[in-house]
């Protein structure tokens, strides 16, 4: 029997959650909310969000608390996610009785590393290598930044996300796939180990490669260097226009649906 349960699954999701360099986070009983620094934002990946919130208390109070916290930034509104963790269960309707529009919504899905990798079969013009050096990773950087619109990294900075990758690559606590299709990078994803826990995070292809199976090939390596290092469980968000497909195929199953909101201050 599988020590996988649904509540152990959702129970690592938690583990999930990305605080990068420059990140200032606000973590209390009731929420966590965080600031993500100005290199990680893309036109879709808002500066402020709170991640989760389980209370006791009036939503409306909490709002009012988050939005305080967030107008001392200088922001205009925070992104709020919600999902069938959240507590009270009627925030949805709280945030959009507020004035909150709903702009991403992501599927949390997850499969046990213990069968073969049906669904994945990569065409023969896709290769896929581990991003050890320095001409994959300015590849696969360059796939990033045109992928989800993000600042290009530059000088210092991108010297040292080179070594972080180095550094996470020699422990294996974390690592990046790149994938060519006729020998042209097309797409790149990482994982992060955390126990028995494969973390998948950051997959995107080039608009020009999609559907020639780059992204299954970065899934299929990161899935099985991600076993061999002793990872028992793959666990990803996805969304269902993009690669939700795919991973279902892959033999992941959807554990939960997490929906975000956008509430704009006046």
């Amino acid at each position: 029997m599988s020590s996988w349960t649904p509540q152990r699954v959702l129970d690592a999701v938690v583990a999930m959650e990305w605080s990068p360099d420059g990140a200032t986070e606000v973590l209390t009983d009731d929420y966590r909310l965080i600031r993500y620094p100005d290199w990680a934002l893309d036109p879709a990946f808002p500066a402020a969000q709170v991640t989760r919130s389980r209370t006791g208390r009036a939503v409306p109070e909490i709002i009012d608390e988050v939005a305080a916290r967030v107008r001392r930034w200088h922001l205009p509104g925070v992104a709020w996610w919600v999902s069938s963790e959240t507590v009270p269960p009627d925030t949805e309707a709280v945030l959009r009785a507020r004035g909150g529009t709903r702009i991403d919504a992501v599927r949390i899905l997850a499969r046990e590393l213990d069968a073969g990798l049906a669904g994945l079969a990569v065409p023969a013009d896709v290769s896929v290598e581990l991003v050890a050096g320095e001409r994959a990773f300015l590849a696969a950087s360059m796939i990033t930044v045109r992928g989800w619109g993000r600042r290009e990294p530059v000088g210092d900075a991108l010297a040292r996300e080179f070594a972080e990758t180095v550094r996470d690559l020699e422990t294996w606590s974390s690592f990046r796939m790149l994938a060519s299709v006729g020998g042209e990078p097309a797409a790149c994803g990482g994982c992060t180990l955390r126990g028995e826990v494969a973390h998948l995070w950051g997959a995107v292809t080039l608009r020009e490669y999609r559907r020639r199976g780059a992204y299954r090939a970065v899934l299929a390596e990161r899935l099985r260097l991600a076993r061999i290092h002793g990872a028992t469980l793959a666990l990803v968000k996805g969304r269902v226009e993009t690669s939700g497909p795919i991973l279902l195929r892959a033999g992941f199953a959807e554990y939960d649906e997490e929906r975000c909101y956008w509430l704009p201050f006046s």
